[in-house]
């Protein structure tokens, strides 16, 4: 890590995890205040769930490889019995109220569990990246392109194959307890919506659920090879990286404000007009981003403060 103890990367990793867990509070703070404070400051969002997952990943870069493994596909196999249990015991006593409480959170619309197992995983293919990246060669990142595609396939065939609950291969209203994810509302918006040709939703895209989490991590890393092939072994750095490159630095900030403001077009316009809308203020978004980034360098936004948060570990 550089001329830099390993004592300055914790404490800045801490600094920013917390600054995010804040940030996911005063968050639920304002798009909830009806459920009253302080119980509206918890609940799990992303920002939150970032703050949260980037401790997780300090404490399993120290484990050595094989355990990450272990520990992320317990996390993921073991998410469906331990969300009944949750669901079944969570009046039984006061202290599965408690673990309820933390878990699930009175508002929730994320889960940490399976999510959690991310943050295991992540470090592995981190330290593969590195790794290509230090012997600076372009036969090293070819053969990274091809490891990354190859995991990402396996993780993908088996999020579209695998049946890992049983609650059916399709997700509807009649087969859909809320109660058990309170997290997912793709379904009550179908039901609200009445959308004749969509009778519910494939399992594999039922967020919470292992075959979800198997499919996102599969496009993620398919995602990856895609950009670094192009980027790192075909040395293609055109305006597409360009104008993607302002939604990395400015992730954080472009999450915070449109969610913020998503609310203008929740449950208020018909589900298929959503989306295009949704694209457009995406990147109306991206355009004053990248004005905001030229004139101003971006100072004050939420990425730029988290990047001083702890203070310099650029070598």
């Amino acid at each position: 890590m550089g001329t830099y103890t390993e004592n300055i990367y914790r404490n800045k990793i801490l600094k920013q995890a917390l600054f995010l867990i804040l940030l996911g509070c005063l968050y639920n703070v304002i798009i909830n205040p009806n459920l009253g404070f302080p119980v509206n400051l918890w609940g799990w969002n992303v920002l939150v769930f970032l703050g949260f997952s980037q401790i997780l990943c300090y404490l399993a870069y120290r484990l050595v490889r094989w355990a990450r493994l272990v520990i992320g596909l317990s996390i993921i196999f073991l998410t469906s019995g331990y969300r009944e249990l949750l669901f079944i015991a969570k009046d039984a006593n006061i202290i599965m109220e408690v673990i309820h409480f933390i878990t699930v959170s009175p508002f929730p619309n994320y889960s940490p569990l399976p999510f959690a197992s991310i943050s295991f995983f992540a470090p592995v293919f981190g330290e593969f990246m590195f790794e290509s990246i230090a012997l600076d060669s372009n036969r090293a990142s070819l053969h990274l392109t091809h490891s990354i595609l190859k995991y990402g396939l396996v993780l993908l065939v088996c999020g579209l194959f695998l049946p890992f609950i049983d609650i059916g291969l399709v997700v509807g209203a009649d087969n859909f307890n809320s109660s058990m994810y309170p997290f997912q509302e793709s379904i009550p918006i179908l039901t609200a919506h009445n959308v004749p040709y969509i009778p519910g939703l494939p399992l594999f895209l039922l967020k919470g659920t292992p075959s979800n989490l198997f499919l996102l991590m599969g496009l993620a890393l398919l995602i990856i090879a895609l950009f670094f092939y192009y980027s790192d072994v075909l040395l293609q750095n055109g305006k597409l990286f360009r104008i993607l490159s302002i939604y990395g630095r400015h992730s954080i900030t472009i999450f915070f404000v449109q969610f913020l403001f998503i609310v203008v077009l929740y449950q208020r316009i018909t589900l298929l007009l959503f989306f295009p809308f949704l694209i457009l203020y995406i990147a109306i978004l991206s355009v004053l981003f990248f004005l905001w980034q030229n004139n101003s360098k971006s100072i004050l936004s939420l990425d730029w403060i988290m990047d001083k948060l702890g203070g310099n570990t650029k070598d």
